[in-house]
């Protein structure tokens, strides 16, 4: 489950920006999530509540975006919905798909708790 090693990099990231920012605590963090990425939501969602004891992230409240898959057709010219990586174009039915979409795995935003217990961006 890759997802539990993707989480702990977020730790990771997170208890840098704190450090960095002096900030202590973490109410929310968004995350980008693409349908073609390769990570699964629920396993991510386990994989956070195990990985988060302890650090600024334990109280934080995880809220995932899910970016549908897109792409380029080189034969219709155009952009098409994709349901996986080696999709035919749903227009013209070629092979010829580049994904412009939907891979993404990121941090969007944290919503942190200042020195003084105050949240803010």
């Amino acid at each position: 489950m890759h997802e539990l090693s993707l989480v702990m990099n977020i730790v990771e990231i997170c208890e840098t920006e704190a450090r960095r920012d002096g900030f202590s605590q973490i109410e929310r963090i968004v995350l980008d999530v693409g349908t073609l990425s390769g990570v699964s939501v629920p396993a991510l969602c386990f994989s956070f509540e195990a990985a988060v004891v302890g650090t600024v992230l334990e109280s934080a409240e995880l809220e995932i975006f899910e970016i549908q898959g897109s792409g380029w057709c080189i034969h219709c010219q155009k952009t098409v919905p994709l349901k996986d990586l080696l999709c035919s174009c749903p227009l013209c039915e070629s092979g010829g798909v580049l994904p412009t979409g939907g891979m993404e795995f990121r941090i969007r935003e944290l919503i942190v708790v200042d020195h003084q217990g105050k949240g803010g961006p």
